[in-house]
């Protein structure tokens, strides 16, 4: 630490935590920023994520935008918080959303770059999710049948502020389904598997545990009372070609065999062709045929999001297509090959 670091004191975190999203967490933050900037304190927008949320546009208001960096991924580009421009900005609060995204070009989280602007004497306000927390995101997985990815030390949040942000069940159900939270093509997907009532229920449970340090007996009470303890899954990852068939197929072979959950993953990236929808239509319709549950995740890294959703739901097998050989990618780069690198301690087979 340099003696101009030590003179500057470190900013103020408050974290606005929601028990899922839709609650009202980017609203909160937005709400503050605007109450300091009237104050007359110098107040900018790091990170918005926006979801297509009429809210959220509406409530930005004035409030001045630092332009995002370009991120490059894999050939593609990524808007990204960047953390040199706010610095440039000189604000007294920086208002930075979605604390547990990663940043694909870094491998860092989001909450690093926050932990950076806090360090040069900062104030930042953020959101985050309750299922993000590391000590949440294993039971929120289970409990949802949605693999948690992205997550953020809780000694990072509990370092600051803490302001909960909760809803009724039913009140963000209807917020849900009038379009508020997703676009019209999402909302009923939606409704029948993240955001069913069962789920937001034990989200907010968890949440209030989090809060009174009781996660572990909370968690694990949810899970007896859900009959999910000690429960064996298989899981299988499918990328919307033409062999995702045999995969979901063999694994549902060994799901039966073993007595066991099948959960079938596809990873949505931004470049993925859009013609694929067919395919992953009649994936789907095959894992639910066979007792199996189909999960679609957003994100650029499938095999490390694979792996994620396997180690958080306690996958006894990982099911994928076996690679095809090119000149131009060894062995050690197929999907195979990587899951067995993040998943050491897990039985991964190729079809």
């Amino acid at each position: 630490m340099t003696a101009s670091d030590a003179l500057t004191p470190p900013g103020r975190l408050r974290t606005y935590l929601g028990s899922a999203p839709g609650v009202g967490k980017s609203y909160s933050m937005l709400a503050e920023g605007h109450r300091r900037a009237d104050a007359g304190e110098r107040v900018v927008v790091g990170w918005i994520e926006r979801h297509g949320r009429s809210e959220t546009r509406a409530q930005l208001g004035e409030l001045e935008v630092i332009a995002p960096r370009q991120a490059t991924y894999h050939g593609s580009a990524f808007p990204e918080l960047d953390v040199d421009a706010v610095l440039a900005a000189e604000p007294d609060l920086v208002l930075v959303d979605e604390l547990a995204h990663s940043v694909p070009d870094t491998g860092r989280g989001r909450w690093e770059d926050v932990a950076e602007l806090l360090a040069a004497g900062l104030d930042v306000a953020t959101t985050a999710n309750v299922a993000n927390l590391q000590s949440v995101r294993d039971y929120a997985a289970r409990l949802t049948g949605v693999g948690v990815i992205e997550s953020i030390p809780d000694q990072f949040i509990r370092g600051g502020e803490v302001i909960v942000v909760t809803m009724a069940v039913d009140a963000l159900r209807r917020r849900i389904a009038a379009g508020r939270v997703y676009s019209a093509d999402r909302v009923g997907g939606a409704l029948a598997e993240y955001f069913q009532p069962s789920n937001l229920e034990a989200l907010n449970e968890l949440c209030e545990a989090w809060v009174t340090g009781r996660v572990d007996d909370v968690g694990q009470d949810l899970l007896s009372r859900r009959g999910l303890v000690d429960r064996p899954v298989v899981v299988a990852g499918v990328s919307g070609s033409a062999r995702g068939e045999a995969v979901i197929k063999a694994a549902a072979q060994s799901a039966a065999d073993r007595d066991a959950d099948l959960v079938v993953i596809h990873v949505d990236v931004s470049d993925s062709p859009s013609s694929r929808q067919p395919e992953l239509e009649r994936d789907e319709a095959l894992a639910v045929g066979l007792g199996g549950r189909f999960r679609r995740i957003e994100g650029i890294a499938p095999a490390r999001l694979i792996a994620d959703v396997a180690r958080n739901s306690g996958a006894s097998l990982v099911v994928v297509a076996r690679g095809r050989p090119r000149l131009i990618r060894p062995t050690r780069f197929t999907m195979a090959s990587r899951l067995r690198r993040l998943l050491p301690d897990t039985a991964v087979e190729e079809v």
